[in-house]
């Protein structure tokens, strides 16, 4: 697999496990009765699987722009990643 894609995907997969970790702790701490909310909803499953969806998709894209913009121009520097 070439390098920079390899680079993109690694980044990717933090930023979605670190939506993911953030989703759990605003469920878990019930931050303003959201975790109440998803857990009494009827469809609980739904709910969280939007939930993971959108925090994962955002935090993801946020990991991956960031990593990208921050990414040595110069061919030696990035051989070394």
């Amino acid at each position: 697999m070439p390098k920079l894609i390899r680079f993109v995907m690694v980044n990717t997969l933090a930023g979605v496990l670190i939506g993911w970790v953030v989703a759990a702790a605003v469920v878990y701490f019930n931050i303003n009765g959201f975790g109440d909310l998803i857990l009494g909803s009827s469809s609980r499953i739904a709910a969280i699987f939007i939930l993971l969806l959108s925090f994962g998709s955002t935090f993801g894209f946020a990991v991956m722009a960031t990593a990208v913009m921050l990414m040595p121009v110069d061919k030696d520097e990035f051989d070394k990643l």
